[in-house]
């Protein structure tokens, strides 16, 4: 009978064990097609924002809180959204087409409302957004950061609201390289950007620069690098407190040879560099967010997400959204993260050349 009644129990267990199920990679993740996503955000609503470019064009989709798609659209040119914001009446998209900054205005039903292209003396490879309220933005155009080379290049800045009106619009030229990543703005309407310059043959430096409201320079801090290997900056965040973050890559020697290493620094209001870390190795930092009082970090290959200490860039802990990846011969790309009103982590980029946004729960 005590062997029957432990046999009982040992099945039970075993049966319980076999029926746990481990955690998935993601709590929802989906491809739509051929593409990349290089923006996903959370809507007020509680819905899903992504766009990027879809078989070669510029594509847009809205996404219920159940996932299923509310708005769709499609750019008649060829080219890719980089950027997108939308409210209750409309949809605004920031990209490029053809080497120009684009910009659409789509309504609630999936039809395009306007569309301009602004044509500059440098190929633009991507087309930022910010929305300071009440339907006024600022849109960025620049080179890629990653594209460095010795061409003149220049950053395109311009203000408009939702009805197309340009407001201000400035092109700032460099006799070499120059490319800018996301930007951020405080109150007081000045403009924070994360700088990749490049002179002759010397290697790419890393940088961060203030702007005023104008779009003329205040100030602009180099991100220290050893001068024997190139540094590119793609981000940059801010907290309540007016510091400044900003992550992209630097080149490192390793044993296998030059290797790329995502990093992390901050500044103050004033640009003095307060400290900076380093992360993965065959990796670029390619977006920032606060999660309450941590620092995230969306590392761009294999969606890898470091989490550190804004007082001093110290270690909290790493996310790595895909249980199995190799950052040095991937293919899924991560390029833009956001949060949901859940609290779970909203990530879209690039996996096996699809269109992917995905869903997975915080750490907490």
């Amino acid at each position: 009978m005590l062997m029957t009644r432990i046999s009982i129990i040992a099945f039970l267990f075993l049966s319980l064990v076999s029926c746990k199920k481990e955690p998935a990679d993601f709590i929802w993740e989906k491809s739509f097609g051929t593409g990349c996503a290089y923006f996903v955000g959370s809507t007020a609503d509680s819905g899903i924002l992504a766009c990027g470019t879809m078989n070669d064009n510029p594509y847009l989709i809205k996404l219920s809180r159940e996932k299923k798609t509310i708005v769709e659209y499609t750019s008649p040119y060829s080219g890719a959204f980089i950027s997108a914001w939308s409210d209750d009446s409309c949809f605004v998209a920031a990209g490029i087409r053809n080497g120009k900054m684009l910009l659409e205005c789509i309504d609630n039903s999936g039809t395009g409302k306007w569309d301009t292209t602004f044509t500059s003396a440098f190929e633009i490879g991507l087309t930022r957004l910010y929305h300071y309220g009440n339907g006024d933005f600022l849109a960025l155009g620049s080179p890629c950061p990653d594209s460095v080379s010795s061409a003149a290049a220049g950053l395109l800045l311009v203000r408009f609201d939702t009805t197309g009106s340009i407001i201000l619009k400035k092109e700032i030229t460099d006799k070499y390289f120059i490319a800018s990543g996301t930007m951020a703005v405080d109150n007081s309407g000045n403009i924070f950007l994360p700088l990749t310059r490049k002179s002759g043959s010397a290697k790419a430096k890393a940088s961060v620069a203030k702007y005023n409201s104008d779009f003329q320079r205040i100030w602009e801090t180099e991100l220290y690098n050893n001068p024997d290997f190139g540094a590119v900056c793609t981000a940059v965040t801010m907290d309540n407190q007016g510091m400044i973050y900003m992550t992209g890559k630097t080149e490192v020697s390793r044993q296998e040879g030059i290797l790329d290493n995502s990093f992390v620094a901050s500044m103050n209001s004033s640009g003095t560099v307060r400290w900076k870390n380093y992360l993965e190795f065959d990796n670029t930092g390619s977006a920032l967010l606060f999660d309450d009082d941590v620092l995230m970090i969306l590392n761009r290959n294999c969606f890898v997400i470091n989490r550190v200490k804004p007082d001093d860039g110290s270690d909290d802990g790493i996310l790595r959204m895909l249980s199995v990846c190799n950052s040095k011969s991937t293919n899924a790309f991560g390029y833009s993260m956001d949060i949901d009103p859940d609290g779970n982590i909203l990530t879209s980029g690039e996996r096996a050349k699809t269109f992917y946004v995905a869903l997975k729960a915080s750490v907490k």
